[in-house]
C-alpha cells in the first residue's frame, strides 16, 4: 500500500510543480517593469514576523504582516501595483496577517516615477504605506492617522470581502524646484494628467524635499505665521489648502508671476490651478517634493 501512495503521489507533485511553474512564466511583466517575483525571494527572518503581534503598524516596521498588508492594499486598488497570487485564497475566511499567500508583484505601470520604484520596499511599512492606509481610511469613515491599527484591519478585511475597491485612481503630486518650478499630477495607468507653474520657499524659507503624504486639507482658511523677512503675516480666504509637511502646503494664491521662489515655505499655485489640484487629490495623496534646484541646472 506505501509502494501505491508513493507512485499516485509523484505524479500529483509533478503535475504541481508544472503549475506553478506555468503560472509563474505567465505572470504580466507590465511592460517588463517586475518589483522582484516571488514573495519567499525576500521574505523576512522569525524575529521579524514576531512583529505582527503589535497592535498598530506604522512607518518603519517590517515582517510578513506588512507585506500582507501590501497584498491587501494592492487588491483593494490601493497601491500603485499588483499582487499575483499562484493560489487565490477565500476572502470569506479570517485575514492570516503572519503569512503572505505565494506570488508575485508586477507594477501597473511602464513609467512609474522613480521615487516610487526607490521608496517601494513589500517588507516595510513606508510612506507609500502610509498614504494608501490614510485613502483607505478617508473612504471608510475612519480616523485619518495612516496607522493600520485593529480596527483598520477588521475594515481592510471586510473590504475584501465585499468587494469594495476604491473607486479613485492611485495619484502622486510631483514639485519640481528646478527653475521654472512645476508641479504635475501623476496617474497610474495615464500617466501626466495635470500641469502647471508654481512657487515654492524661499531660500530663507525652503520648501521641504523628500516624500510627503497630504494629512490635512481645508477648501479655505486663514493663513499666519512668520515670513523669510522675521515679519509676520496674516492672510484671510487662502482656498485649496492641502499640507503635506508641517505648516507647508498646496494652496492658491494671486501672484503676477509662477514659476520661481517666493513663498514662506508652501507650494502656491495660481487660483484656477490649485483648485483642479485639488480635485485630484485627496487625504493620503503623495506629495514628491525635489531638491532645490537654481535655474534649471542644479
Amino acid at each position: 500500500m506505501q509502494g501505491y501512495r508513493r507512485s499516485r503521489l509523484f505524479p500529483s507533485l509533478l503535475a504541481m510543480s508544472w503549475a506553478v511553474l506555468c503560472a509563474w512564466l505567465c505572470l504580466p511583466e507590465s511592460c517588463g517593469a517586475t518589483l522582484g517575483r516571488w514573495n519567499h525571494a525576500e521574505r523576512p527572518s522569525d524575529s521579524e514576523t514576531h512583529a505582527a503581534a503589535q497592535s498598530v503598524w506604522t512607518v518603519g516596521d517590517r515582517g510578513e504582516h506588512i507585506w500582507v498588508l501590501h497584498v491587501v492594499l494592492a487588491e483593494l486598488g490601493y497601491l500603485p501595483f499588483t499582487y499575483h497570487c499562484v493560489m487565490p485564497t477565500d476572502r470569506l475566511y479570517a485575514q492570516d496577517w503572519s503569512h503572505a499567500p505565494l506570488g508575485a508583484w508586477t507594477w501597473n505601470s511602464s513609467d512609474l516615477p522613480p521615487v516610487l520604484r526607490r521608496t517601494w520596499d513589500p517588507n516595510q511599512f513606508t510612506e507609500i504605506t502610509k498614504g494608501a492606509v490614510m485613502r483607505f481610511e478617508s473612504d471608510h469613515g475612519l480616523r485619518v492617522d495612516g496607522y493600520a491599527g485593529p480596527r483598520v484591519r477588521r475594515m481592510l478585511q471586510l473590504a475584501m470581502a465585499l468587494h469594495l475597491r476604491t473607486a479613485q485612481p492611485y495619484r502622486l503630486v510631483m514639485v519640481d524646484q528646478a527653475v521654472p518650478q512645476r508641479l504635475c499630477v501623476w496617474e497610474d495607468g495615464r500617466g501626466v494628467v495635470f500641469q502647471t507653474l508654481c512657487s515654492t520657499g524661499l531660500p530663507s524659507a525652503p520648501t521641504q524635499p523628500g516624500l510627503h503624504v497630504i494629512f490635512l486639507r481645508n477648501r479655505e482658511q486663514t493663513m499666519q505665521g512668520v515670513g523669510p523677512s522675521g515679519r509676520p503675516y496674516r492672510v484671510e480666504h487662502v482656498p485649496y489648502v492641502s499640507f503635506f509637511y508641517g505648516e507647508q502646503a498646496i494652496h492658491g494664491f494671486p501672484r503676477t508671476v509662477y514659476g520661481g521662489p517666493q513663498s514662506a515655505g508652501c507650494v502656491e499655485l495660481p487660483i484656477a490651478a490649485a483648485e483642479r489640484v485639488w480635485q485630484l487629490t485627496g487625504y493620503g495623496t503623495l506629495v514628491f517634493v525635489s531638491q532645490h534646484k537654481a535655474n534649471g541646472t542644479g
